[in-house]
């Protein structure tokens, strides 16, 4: 029996990597994509690249990739801007659809200054000294030594140019509130208790305006969920999958 195909989206500031924790803990057999976004990973870099841009061109992926051209896809953080520009642009490629750590909202006024303010700092200073602060915010205080270590890892290798054109992308996205009532495909909306960045009122947010949609709340997880509790994070995944106990993939 062939299992749903997953598609996973990166958060900022960080590749593709940061779902291997994820991936070792799904259903064996499970078709997995986990897409980079421009500039990060082997990605090449795409400057003045738009969240929308990039749902179209994942987009365009599952069409070639998945069987029947639709997956469940997964997005957390930046991955679920995307995720959410999926299912506004590209329903017909959604069998399900997972959102963590994120928000419908478009940036405020001080997020979109706090935003430039990290271009500047990274064109004038690098990546060292910007990651070395933002960081550990992105995490839970509860987070284990090793996640946190993981996380630096991964966004210490990433070009200063593709954080800072995410930064730009990131600003630049839209506002999603007013698509989520259209979203048909079953949701699942995640995020950590102690989620700074997107806390649990954003995430209610989404969930209260997608039909249907279940929200999780996961305890001592910060931004960062699937890196922070990688084994409830893949619990949910395949739960979702399979919610009566049989993977929407199963023939």
């Amino acid at each position: 029996m062939a299992a749903t195909p997953l598609v996973l989206l990166h958060p900022y500031p960080v590749d593709a990597g940061f779902w291997d924790p994820v991936r070792a803990l799904l259903r064996p057999g499970r078709p997995v994509l986990a897409p980079e976004a421009p500039g990060f990973g082997a990605a090449p870099a795409e400057p003045g690249w738009t969240v929308t841009g990039y749902a179209d061109a994942v987009a365009a992926r599952i069409a070639d990739w998945a069987p029947g051209g639709r997956a469940a896809v997964c997005g957390l953080s930046l991955g679920g801007y995307v995720a959410l520009a999926i299912a506004a642009r590209h329903p017909e490629r959604l069998s399900a659809l997972v959102l963590a750590d994120t928000r419908a909202e478009p940036d405020d006024d001080a997020a979109l200054a706090a935003r430039a303010d990290g271009i500047a700092r990274i064109e004038m200073e690098g990546t060292v000294g910007y990651l070395r602060d933002f960081l550990p915010r992105a995490v839970s205080p509860a987070a284990a030594p090793e996640a946190r270590a993981a996380l630096a890892a991964l966004a210490g290798r990433q070009p200063a140019g593709a954080l800072c054109d995410a930064l730009r992308a990131l600003a630049g996205r839209v506002d999603r509130r007013p698509d989520l009532p259209a979203v048909a495909c079953p949701a699942l909306v995640i995020v950590g208790e102690d989620d700074a960045a997107t806390p649990p009122a954003a995430a209610r947010v989404i969930a209260d305006g997608i039909p249907d949609a279940r929200l999780e709340i996961i305890p001592a997880a910060g931004h960062m969920t699937a890196l922070e509790r990688p084994e409830r994070f893949a619990a949910l995944l395949e739960e979702h999958l399979a919610p009566t106990g049989r993977d929407p993939g199963d023939v």
